[in-house]
């Protein structure tokens, strides 16, 4: 099965590649090349072309942080493939850029950071592994869906249970704050010992007192609820 980021990458480069009008040979062969790389399965490119060329859509959205930056990339490599970058195809991939927060002080970094041999890389990595500990966390399948839908692994355990197991010394693990506030930091005392840097703790916005106490103990990371994609982002970012 096809990953939604994977495909909407694609998607979008091949609107990128009908803004001006005309297809050129080297757009469509950049764009089999994608495909290839990004593990995209297309039975008819004919009809895929039509769906894309019907869609009432501005563009598709990627989710994953990451993998939105390397499509950025992606496309603006396709874009000078013909050797001139049309105003339309300027405008498309700028649209793009400013859904997911790339400003224009940003496009200096990005540009410098397009390496054309590796530009599918994100989307290729295994997924980030996360371990949930079920002990107060009420939002839990909330905190589940959003971290999946942005390229996690997760697994849930209780307390007891992760301590008990094998270090996963890969492993993210998050655990949500007691209503306690020594509970709370008990526990993240213990975590520390075996989780160290890759511990984050959730707190709903009651609990954002305890944050703290927390900093105190040696947590690095806190997340007060609820969890957006860019909270998933910015822990993957800093493991």
């Amino acid at each position: 099965m096809t990953a939604p980021d994977n495909m909407n990458c694609l998607k979008n480069l091949m609107r990128l590649m009908c803004c001006d009008g005309v297809i050129q040979p080297q757009e469509k062969a950049f764009l089999s090349r994608a495909a290839t790389e990004l593990a995209v399965l297309v039975d008819d490119w004919n009809a895929l072309l039509r769906e894309v060329i019907s869609d009432n859509i501005s563009f598709y959205p990627v989710s994953n942080r990451e993998k939105a930056l390397a499509a950025l990339k992606a496309m603006v490599v396709m874009a000078k493939t013909d050797g001139q970058v049309d105003e339309k195809e300027k405008q498309f991939v700028l649209q793009f850029a400013k859904s997911f927060g790339v400003s224009q002080n940003d496009w200096k970094e990005v540009l410098s950071d397009i390496d054309p041999k590796n530009l599918f890389g994100p989307f290729q990595k295994p997924p980030e592994q996360f371990i949930a500990l079920t002990d107060d966390f009420e939002k839990l399948e909330a905190f589940l869906k959003v971290a999946q839908d942005n390229g996690a692994a997760v697994q849930t355990k209780d307390l007891k249970a992760y301590l008990r197991a094998d270090s996963d010394s890969q492993a993210i693990v998050c655990f949500h704050a007691s209503p306690e506030k020594e509970l709370t930091v008990s526990r993240c005392q213990l975590l520390l010992g075996k989780a160290g840097e890759r511990l984050v703790c959730i707190l709903n916005r009651f609990q954002g007192h305890q944050v703290k106490y927390l900093h105190e103990t040696g947590l690095k990371k806190c997340v007060i609820e609820p969890v957006y994609a860019r909270d998933i982002s910015d822990i993957l970012k800093k493991h």
